[in-house]
């Protein structure tokens, strides 16, 4: 008979999404793992097979939880899906946090030509976002809310280009007025907005 296993996969996984967070997939040592999630080389090995098995691992946990409640919360449910998208952007750095550590799956994906396994996660993760982005235009343009001309595959492609960007300048450190600006600017870019019916 195995012996029981005395630790928490989702409170690993979480420890392991705080640590690649803050130093990136090739910043985070074995040493820094073991530290993070309190698991021995051992049981890192039995159950994750790698360090790169662990990372992929909280990689999907971040995408499964973080991103798609964030989508959920701020792209599909709102009855004001123009508010809901400046609340998908200003909720990523109104976070209360200094230094912010960032969005790992755009810290990833900034890292992710020296870290090819982690492609799919990330392009899942964005995948996730653009289609958020795609629904709230869908139907903020059929509440008359936005043109009725709008290209929404268009305009999601690059509503999501401008929130990584801003991502990277929230790890970044820049200041939040600036970031207020740029937020600004991606909901200009979608045209003449009218306010919603209450």
């Amino acid at each position: 008979m195995g012996r029981k296993q005395l630790w928490d996969r989702a409170e690993v996984l979480t420890s392991a999404m705080r640590l690649f967070r803050r130093r990136g997939y090739h910043g985070a040592s074995l040493r820094d793992v073991e530290e993070a999630t309190g698991l021995h080389p051992g049981s890192l090995y039995r159950t994750f097979e790698s360090k790169d098995g662990l990372f992929r691992a909280a990689l999907d946990a971040y995408n499964d939880q973080v991103v798609q409640d964030r989508v959920r919360i701020h792209l599909l449910e709102p009855s004001d899906p123009v508010a809901g998208i400046r609340s998908f952007f200003t909720s990523a750095f109104e976070t209360g946090l200094d230094p912010d550590p960032g969005c790992l799956l755009t810290n990833t994906a900034v890292e992710s030509y020296i870290v090819p396994q982690a492609v799919s996660g990330v392009h899942r993760g964005l995948d996730a976002i653009e289609s958020g982005f795609a629904d709230a235009l869908t139907r903020a343009r059929a509440l008359d809310l936005l043109p009725a001309d709008l290209d929404v595959e268009e305009s999601a492609a690059r509503l999501l280009a401008l929130y990584q960007g801003l991502l990277v300048l929230v790890r970044a450190g820049t200041p939040r007025t600036k970031l207020h600006t740029i937020t600004d600017g991606a909901l200009a870019s979608l045209g003449p907005a009218k306010e919603a019916q209450r």
